[in-house]
């Protein structure tokens, strides 16, 4: 409980709270991502997902990090253990057969997945610089293996706001594009690095 005490973010979750009977995907500090729709939040730390309205499943879906999705009828999760949630969700992004832009799962294990021997360093120094990037495209990586692209919109209470170009996920090597997810918000206690991508 040590660790998720560190990188719990209640701003984070009084703003999932505004979620609640929308489509979600949850972004774990494990590695896994789940989509669903957020019925409630339980003690200020259980939510609680049924299946989501925009999903080809008629189950909540599980892409775990080496790349398969299970599904499962409801599901309860930490929210002390989710780093980054997408809203605006448009298509199921795990199995969008509409636009031909879903996941190849059982594809490449992980991104950039952490050694049990690593120690985390503090990422403060980095959400100030990350203060003076908004309206900037930056790549953020997170624990759990998760990159995130994007524009900047605001960096508030150890979040930060993205418009999505590309979420990449462990277990697959091809993204979450903005044509599935509009917008995520990262926990930035869990926050590795941080970049500006290059335009031409």
């Amino acid at each position: 409980m040590g660790f998720l005490h560190e990188i719990r973010n209640l701003e984070f979750i009084k703003d999932l709270e505004r979620e609640i009977n929308t489509d979600v995907l949850l972004f774990g500090i494990d590695g896994f991502t789940y989509y669903g729709n957020l019925q409630a939040i339980e003690d200020c730390r259980i939510a609680f997902l049924t299946p989501a309205i925009t999903a080809e499943s008629n189950e909540v879906e599980i892409l775990t990090p080496g790349g398969e999705i299970r599904e499962v009828t409801f599901l309860r999760v930490d929210l002390w253990s989710i780093i980054a949630k997408g809203s605006g969700i448009v298509n199921d992004p795990f199995n969008n057969t509409g636009s031909g832009n879903a996941l190849n799962v059982n594809g490449v294990i992980g991104l950039g997945q952490r050694d049990g021997e690593e120690q985390r360093q503090d990422g403060h120094d980095l959400v100030c610089q990350l203060r003076r990037m908004v309206g900037d495209t930056v790549v953020l990586t997170t624990l759990g293996g998760f990159l995130f692209e994007g524009t900047l919109g605001a960096v508030d209470n150890c979040l930060a706001l993205l418009t999505v170009n590309s979420i990449f996920v462990p277990g697959t090597d091809q993204c979450i594009s903005n044509r599935d997810v509009r917008s995520v918000l990262v926990n930035l206690e869990s926050l590795t690095s941080i970049s500006t991508v290059c335009c031409c």
